[in-house]
């Protein structure tokens, strides 16, 4: 259903110019995951063919690693100076070695992203296919550690924040899930448009990730709040964020420093470099002006929703439980206006529930709340 919404101001945009998007290496031969070596160049791997590539920064040479996969996809470097591969329809993980030799370390089935646990020679991988994450020791025996639930999204990045947390994100529902050391599931929140997700990494308070079937790039704070920040239609444009365009990004990752990206362009496999993040910051933080609320929270029958936002924009509101199921979905026509709108749960299961407020500019704000079972 869909129903007329009044706006108070329109928000001022994000000024994104700072950020910078540069062509390091066309033709890379890298369409896939990314991640540092051992002397700090990169290597990336390409799911479209069978090699993986080191690139010497900032780009002047590109040579083949190892080669004679079927799939490469998640990349890790392990504390004992070995590579991983997950070889996803290969339905194999690999140990490489510094010199590029390689050697199966595991079979596992449809094998995606990899990270180790901190502190660890424990590797983590995540299961595309099957929906879940699992933990691999160093002798090669994979324990479930996770599955089902949230991840029945497919799940396929991996990252750590600050505190030391896992996240993980869906490539088909683009949900960003935080796992905890128990293996549970925290939903916290879903990355704008539409189509798919590639990988995800982690810089300075915020998760950043590539949404391939878009050709953008989005951020995300701690709480689920997301906003496009680069990207536009498919295409190859260096420039900043009003000239910039992608070709499906997958691949990203973080410098050290946190105020650089470095993004693998599927259809092109062109290497590209964003800098600048760090001006991100200032007077466009994650969008205070919008002031979601939520109100009475904990709500026994009827949830108040305000909210101000761009104005003549389409806005969408969803609803989703602990376990990551829609119980809630309403288009809105929004004028100028407060944004306001009251929202039914009187027959919704008590528990933790998950609002995502979706604006056509490609902002998610989350919020979540609490259904309690009586008065």
């Amino acid at each position: 259903m869909k129903r007329m919404l009044f706006l108070l101001s329109a928000l001022l945009p994000w000024l994104l110019t700072a950020q910078t998007v540069t062509t390091i290496r066309a033709n890379s031969g890298i369409t896939d995951d990314l991640i540092f070596d051992a002397n700090g160049n990169l290597l990336g791997a390409d799911y479209t063919g069978s090699a993986v590539f080191r690139v010497e920064l900032p780009g002047t040479s590109v040579n083949t690693f190892s080669d004679g996969f079927n799939t490469p996809n998640g990349l890790a470097l392990g504390s004992d100076g070995n590579y991983y591969m997950a070889d996803n329809q290969g339905n194999k993980i690999y140990r490489i070695a510094p010199d590029g030799t390689a050697s199966v370390f595991v079979d596992m089935y449809n094998p995606s992203g990899l990270i180790f646990q901190q502190g660890s020679d424990t590797l983590i991988a995540t299961s595309y296919l099957g929906d879940r994450i699992v933990k691999i020791s160093p002798d090669g025996v994979i324990h479930d550690w996770s599955k089902g639930g949230l991840l029945a999204g497919g799940p396929v990045g991996l990252c750590y924040d600050d505190a030391g947390r896992l996240y993980t994100g869906n490539f088909d529902d683009r949900r960003i899930i935080r796992i905890l050391a128990d293996g549970s599931q925290e939903a916290i929140g879903q990355a704008p448009t539409s189509g798919w997700l590639g990988f995800i990494d982690y810089a300075n308070g915020y998760l950043y990730g590539t949404l391939y079937s878009t050709h953008k790039i989005f951020r995300m704070d701690l709480q689920g709040n997301a906003s496009i920040i680069l990207g536009s239609t498919a295409g190859n444009a260096d420039g900043d964020a009003t000239q910039a365009k992608f070709n499906a990004p997958n691949g990203i990752l973080a410098s050290s420093t946190g105020d650089t990206l470095y993004i693998s362009d599927y259809n092109s496999s062109n290497l590209r470099m964003i800098t600048g993040l760090n001006s991100l910051s200032a007077t466009n933080e994650m969008f205070p002006e919008m002031n979601l609320q939520l109100y009475p929270n904990p709500v026994h029958d009827f949830l108040q929703v305000k909210a101000l936002a761009s104005g003549n924009l389409p806005v969408r509101l969803e609803v989703f439980n602990a376990v990551g199921q829609n119980v809630y979905r309403d288009s809105i026509e929004a004028n100028n206006g407060p944004l306001q709108v009251q929202l039914d749960c009187s027959r919704w299961p008590a528990g933790s529930y998950q609002l995502l407020l979706f604006a056509g500019d490609g902002q998610v704000l989350s919020r979540w709340f609490v259904k309690s079972s009586g008065h």
